[in-house]
């Protein structure tokens, strides 16, 4: 096994020490977020020692943090990004510049993180999560390279998350709300907005996507709260990136340029990061050409409907090959895609800790005259739908981020993406 290997399946293993139920007393994710404050003090306060862009909302964080990667590297600051999931390989959590992290700098943090964890573990019996330590090396990383910049993505909400332990970051961005991990958040929009602007703290500089005024309020009351600046950045009147790219991540985009121009950057430099944008893999990416298949890891009501936007615009037959986590809203997301699709094959993914819909029962979801079959086995589910699908015919894989990290190894293996520190081709 190699370094890397061996340094991720040490992480893996000393996740077993946390594998309980979500809680959502808040005493106890109050105490959740003091352990881990008290952890990064342990290794040295790696969050003090760099700038940080904290990146909230419910669609598009993970765009918008390579969006400000990108910007703040082409402005020859130095700068690192922390988003999750990873699509083939946790290596893709972190990226330096315009590659992904190497794989010996990765090895060197998680390890010395660990060792650290140990010593911390003595004192503190309670374990951290997966989340909480991938979140601690990436900040360990970055400090330990002198890295300026730090874009930091929530991994879920915001007021608990284990990102929000820093004090207050140069910029705090809020994409937008939608209905996802209504497990946790709550299932109402306020209280999922609550939740998010949760990293929103004293003395702040906020910017936000978000349009109806119902929601809005939250962040108002909440900025009002802390003495924090906030700005809503309406979606452009014209272009900022090729129309490609779809509505959505053009409105990602003037969030991203807004926050841009908050810390300095020219928009010279921002239009010319935005002429070359390579989007984190697994955003309506096209993987093949021909026949045409799409990756897209929507796997939200919200998500899903900005993914059917871009479909609409596309000619021929659509094929979509779905599977989703059990806790998602799975029949407004199957619907949405049978309204473009002329035919749903259903799967599940084999990798990640969540728990699969039964690709039996989704099936059932879509109308007979557009079942193609459901699959156990997420590759045989691929070689079935890639048999079916004919020159000028496209298949879009959909549903879930480790559903298309998983298949997306057909055409990339994970000793391509560590080998050349990129996901793409």
């Amino acid at each position: 096994m190699d370094p890397y290997q061996a340094a991720y399946e040490r992480l893996l293993s000393l996740n077993n020490l946390v594998l309980k139920p979500y809680t959502d007393s808040p005493k106890e994710l109050r105490a959740s977020l003091k352990r881990m404050r008290a952890f990064l003090d342990h290794i040295g306060a790696p969050d003090e020692k760099m700038q940080i862009i904290h990146v909230a909302g419910t669609s598009g964080k993970g765009s918008v943090t390579s969006m400000l990667r990108s910007i703040l590297h082409t402005s020859g600051q130095t700068v690192g990004s922390y988003i999750s999931p990873h699509t083939t390989t946790y290596l893709e959590r972190f990226s330096v510049g315009d590659k992904l992290i190497s794989p010996d700098t990765l090895t060197e943090a998680i390890n010395n993180v660990l060792d650290l964890y140990t010593t911390f573990l003595k004192k503190e019996p309670v374990p951290l999560s997966f989340f909480e330590l991938s979140t601690a090396i990436a900040l360990y990383a970055f400090a330990s390279n002198k890295i300026k910049w730090c874009v930091l993505e929530t991994g879920c909400g915001g007021r608990f998350d284990a990102t929000n332990v820093i004090s207050t970051p140069r910029v705090a961005i809020i994409t937008n709300i939608g209905k996802d991990h209504t497990h946790i958040l709550g299932n109402s929009l306020t209280h999922i907005a609550r939740a998010k602007a949760g990293i929103i703290k004293k003395n702040g500089v906020v910017f936000c996507g978000e349009m109806r005024p119902a929601i809005r309020k939250v962040f108002m009351k909440e900025a009002i709260k802390h003495s924090a600046a906030l700005f809503f950045v309406h979606p452009p009147y014209q272009n900022l990136l090729p129309e490609s790219f779809g509505a959505h991540q053009q409105h990602n985009a003037a969030i991203a340029m807004s926050a841009a121009e908050e810390i300095g950057i020219p928009q010279d430099t921002i239009q010319k990061a935005f002429s070359s944008l390579m989007l984190p893999p697994c955003r309506y990416e096209t993987i093949q050409d021909s026949p045409r298949v799409i990756i897209d890891g929507a796997h939200s009501p919200v998500k899903v409907k900005a993914l059917v936007k871009q479909l609409e615009k596309i000619e021929g037959p659509i094929h979509v090959l779905f599977a989703c986590t059990g806790t998602k809203e799975c029949k407004p997301m199957i619907e949405q895609l049978a309204k473009v699709a002329d035919r749903v094959t259903t799967t599940r993914f084999t990798t990640g800790f969540r728990k699969v819909a039964n690709p039996f029962e989704l099936i059932k979801l879509v109308g007979k005259r557009k079942r193609a079959g459901s699959y156990l086995e997420p590759f045989e589910a691929l070689g079935e739908a890639l048999k079916s699908t004919k020159k000028g015919e496209t298949l879009v894989i959909t549903g879930s981020l480790y559903l298309c990290g998983e298949l997306r190894q057909y055409w990339i293996s994970e000793s391509d993406i560590l080998k050349h520190q990129t996901s793409r081709p």
